[in-house]
């Protein structure tokens, strides 16, 4: 039989390149830290959420409120954002501190989760109510009135531009 050209040879050496050059490393990413609230028979809703809050101060955090519900399509939208990860430096220094109205529905405690709404928003029933707190638990910013404000500014109203735009350190 012939040698048939190309078949019985080794394939030729690959060019010699210059080796690529190194790209920056990736910003280290995270997912969003959140943590749900759920009706504990032992701990009234406003001590779960004092003490939770104070856990994330002592951890570095800023903290953020998320009252939602199953039935809001808004808040299943943001649900999903919520599963998203980015830049650590973006989003790493929030907690946000989740209530979802039939977690407290099905105990029979909405006295206490609209309580507890209300030392924020006088309205109940409204969803989603995400607000930013300061470290005394005071509102600083609220997420509609940060969409308004970042659309104005021309920038991407996400949420993890509006945690980035809220640091302490963003201020200029």
């Amino acid at each position: 039989m012939g040698h048939v050209p190309g078949c019985s040879e080794p394939p030729p050496a690959p060019a010699k390149t210059s080796a690529p050059a190194k790209a920056a490393p990736a910003p280290a990413e995270v997912g969003y830290d959140l943590r749900r609230l759920r009706p504990r028979d032992e701990e009234a809703l406003e001590a779960m959420f004092e003490r939770l809050r104070a856990q994330a101060l002592a951890d570095g955090k800023r903290v953020a409120v998320l009252f939602s519900a199953d039935w809001c399509e808004p808040c299943r939208e943001l649900e999903t954002e919520l599963g998203n990860r980015h830049a650590a430096a973006r989003i790493g220094d929030v907690r946000i501190l989740e209530l979802k109205e039939e977690d407290w529905q099905a105990a029979a405690r909405m006295d206490e989760f609209n309580g507890l709404r209300k030392r924020w928003a006088p309205q109940t029933g409204s969803y989603p109510l995400l607000l930013l707190l300061d470290a005394e638990g005071k509102r600083v910013d609220e997420m509609k009135e940060a969409i308004a404000r970042l659309e104005k500014a021309g920038v991407q109203p996400t949420l993890a531009n509006w945690f980035a735009g809220t640091r302490p350190d963003a201020a200029g």
